[in-house]
């Protein structure tokens, strides 16, 4: 007899469209403009301003967060938990890759908080792309209609 409902297949498809909704959406913020400045425009984009995109990255954060967990606790927490467990032991016994991940991620931190090479470029080209942005339309070029008028 088929279930009606599937925790499983909600869940795969939870995780897979706020990870997609969080993906366009930091792309979306990472490019777009930053809305500080004496004039800034109000720009559009599939029909969200910065504020409304920023604040679905946010939620969609938050899902991702909360489906990720009943992922792993609720759906798999047998494998998860027997993944550990055995990993577990074999890591005590060879730290490396643990050790390894959790410098990478402190330089990673470290390197973006004093804003040093490669993570200072990744920073400045995209407040680079940002600020072509600004004082050129009330739109971005994807959006723009006939009619529309540049700001001068």
């Amino acid at each position: 007899m088929k279930k009606l409902f599937s925790w499983r297949v909600f869940i795969s498809f939870g995780l897979f469209l706020s990870f997609v909704m969080l993906l366009v959406s930091g792309v979306i913020l990472y490019i777009g403009p930053s809305g500080r400045g004496p004039s800034p425009s109000v720009w559009h984009l599939i029909g969200l301003t910065k504020p409304e995109w920023q604040n679905q990255h946010i939620i969609f954060g938050f899902a991702f967060s909360l489906i990720a967990l009943c992922h792993l606790l609720v759906i798999n927490w047998k494998a998860f938990f027997s993944y550990l467990k055995t990993k577990g032991r074999e890591g005590l016994r060879s730290p490396g890759e643990l050790l390894a991940i959790m410098i990478l991620a402190l330089l990673f931190g470290i390197g973006t908080y004093y804003k040093v090479q490669p993570f200072s470029g990744i920073l400045d080209f995209g407040k680079t792309i940002s600020k072509s942005w600004e004082g050129k339309t009330t739109q971005p070029p994807g959006n723009r209609r006939s009619g529309d008028v540049l700001n001068p």
